[in-house]
């Protein structure tokens, strides 16, 4: 199951498709999604736990490979969700009085347990989902003309959001939270787990999903897009991303708590500055430089973790971004050319042409990018 987060090698790579499908078939077949009664409480908690890591890599592979999910959530709308793993790593028998209950309202469904990978990942997962379906209605032909539709499926995804937020905000130090923000120089103490660092990470990842659009070349593209407060808010919490990886680094220096499952992530929300660096040039402000830098920190210790190629493809577009030899701003390279060469040939003249391979728009497949562009 954890090789199926993401493939490292190509090897890998060109078979995962089959192994994703054949681990959705195998754990349906065991109707994992389904509460054994007649199973002491152990075996039920094992089920639990097997089907919902399944489910959060469901919902990981769906973003990292350009897909919809294929666990559904009214199929296991019944299941318990997992117990906390100090309950299931003791020693002791799990007792009657600690097992789990099923979700009491749907609000608990979107809430922070404990503060470990299932119970802070499991939640932001079933949003994710929820970000996953709200695009493909918003890029399909006909569901995309019912803006009621769209308008009430993002403001139940804020609202969920929030319930996370609450309740995890409750769950780690005062103030914890606040490592988001450019100014904030607070270094959290050690009784915050690994796991809480990527989780709130993942937390603004999220509204950068919502509010952005998920595809490099589209986020360039679209004028009207950058002109419009979903730009702002997903900038906003582009920033608290940067802002947050940089205390991850601080805490896994080698990002070996979870590097396959954060990488998706943190190159989604680090789309942004390139674009910024690239369409202004020498004119991009210290904030937007900052941050470039704090990301291209990270993918560097990507490259030494895992060696992928679209991290190995990003780090080289954000090194060059940052470089001191640009000699022209965008806005001369634009007037230059603008009688002859549109604003995606423009892009695609500036990154390399194996970035150009992941992309996040119908007839591509994401990070799975097994053909040439």
């Amino acid at each position: 199951m954890l090789t199926t987060i993401a493939p490292s090698e190509k090897s890998l790579e060109s078979g995962l498709q089959y192994w994703l499908m054949f681990l959705n078939f195998i754990i349906q077949k065991l109707d994992l999604h389904k509460d054994d009664q007649g199973m002491d409480e152990e075996d039920r908690e094992e089920r639990r736990r097997l089907w919902w890591a399944t489910y959060i890599i469901d919902r990981h592979a769906a973003l990292s490979f350009n897909g919809r999910p294929r666990l559904t959530d009214q199929e296991c709308s019944s299941l318990p969700t997992p117990c906390p793993d100090a309950i299931w790593d003791h020693l002791s028998p799990l007792p009657r009085s600690e097992k789990n209950c099923p979700p009491h309202s749907m609000a608990s469904r979107y809430q922070v347990r404990s503060l470990d990978m299932l119970g802070a990942f499991l939640p932001l997962s079933r949003i994710l989902g929820d970000i996953l379906e709200y695009h493909f209605l918003d890029d399909h032909p006909t569901f995309n003309t019912n803006k009621a539709l769209l308008d009430t499926s993002r403001t139940t995804i804020i609202r969920n959001l929030q319930l996370w937020f609450d309740s995890f905000e409750s769950l780690v130090e005062p103030d914890f939270c606040r490592i988001s923000e450019p100014e904030c120089e607070l270094v959290p103490g050690d009784s915050n787990p690994a796991v809480a660092y990527y989780g709130l990470h993942m937390y603004h990842c999220m509204f950068v999903l919502l509010h952005g659009r998920m595809d490099v070349v589209r986020l360039y593209h679209d004028l009207e897009w950058q002109a419009s407060p979903d730009f702002l808010t997903a900038g906003e919490h582009a920033v608290a991303c940067a802002n947050v990886a940089r205390h991850i680094l601080r805490v896994d220096p080698r990002l070996s708590f979870m590097y396959r499952y954060f990488g998706t992530y943190f190159l989604q929300s680090s789309f942004i500055f390139l674009i910024l660096a690239q369409k202004l040039g020498q004119q991009s402000d210290s904030l937007i430089l900052r941050n470039c830098a704090i990301n291209l920190q990270v993918l560097d210790q990507f490259v030494l973790a895992t060696n992928m190629d679209y991290q190995r493809t990003f780090a080289e577009l954000l090194r060059k971004a940052l470089s001191n030899n640009m000699t022209r701003s965008f806005q001369e390279k634009a007037h230059a050319s603008h009688d002859d060469t549109s604003a995606l040939e423009e892009l695609e003249s500036h990154l390399d042409p194996e970035m150009l391979r992941y992309r996040w728009t119908p007839g591509f497949t994401g990070l799975w990018a097994h053909t040439d562009p």
